[in-house]
């Protein structure tokens, strides 16, 4: 620890010691650097140097995306469930209707789609707003499709909101186990609900436009 302090209280270091900062062989260090990963100055004799701020910068980075991937991979496990709540919620409010193959695989595609979407949202920060552009896609064909099917708007609110319930709970408890520390748990939560909301946002929308053309709640006599 204190050959570290020793090294790290230089604003610069070469590949060696920056390499055993970042606790990385000096070829993935290299290739790293090659690849756009991390930032390298180069003196006029040739020497690759890398600042300590950057470097710990870098470090922090990581561990969160190491963190976000792992609570991702917990929410990949939730897909069974989602897929059989999603059954339940069909043929309560539908319980006399034969869904077409059709509708049902397009109401599965939006699901893994969304699923996917949180999961991309959470792990690759850069593409956040190219991701969000997906989701409220993703949200606006679920509102038509579900439209389409005569699913009632309050009903498709209530579902999807089962499903937002899931995955939310699933990184709480993730990140109340202890697998990921404390700040970064507390900031995976907001990212889930985020990504949710908006979709949900987008599936209200799509389901209003498309419903003058569309059945409304059938009445019992």
């Amino acid at each position: 620890m204190k050959e570290k302090e020793s090294f790290t209280s230089k604003p610069f270091l070469g590949v060696s010691k920056a390499s055993e900062l970042l606790g990385i062989s000096e070829t993935t260090l290299r290739r790293w650097t090659d690849e756009g990963r991390i930032r390298v100055f180069v003196t006029p004799g040739g020497h690759r140097r890398y600042s300590v701020n950057e470097l710990r910068q870098f470090m922090q980075a990581r561990r969160a995306v190491q963190g976000m991937s792992s609570i991702a991979s917990h929410l990949e496990d939730t897909a069974p469930i989602h897929r059989s709540t999603a059954q339940i919620d069909i043929c309560a409010a539908l319980p006399n209707a034969h869904l077409p193959k059709e509708s049902q695989e397009r109401l599965a595609r939006c699901g893994r789609q969304l699923l996917n979407l949180v999961i991309q949202y959470m792990v690759h920060s850069a593409k956040r707003e190219e991701t969000m552009h997906l989701v409220r896609q993703v949200g606006q064909e679920h509102g038509r499709t579900l439209a389409s099917m005569g699913f009632p708007l309050v009903d498709s609110v209530e579902a999807f909101t089962k499903h937002r319930n899931l995955l939310v709970e699933a990184a709480v408890k993730f990140a109340k186990k202890g697998h990921m520390p404390s700040e970064r748990a507390v900031s995976a939560v907001p990212l889930v609900t985020r990504v949710l909301d908006e979709a949900l946002i987008s599936l209200v929308a799509a389901h209003q436009s498309h419903r003058p053309s569309t059945p409304g709640r059938r009445t019992e006599h």
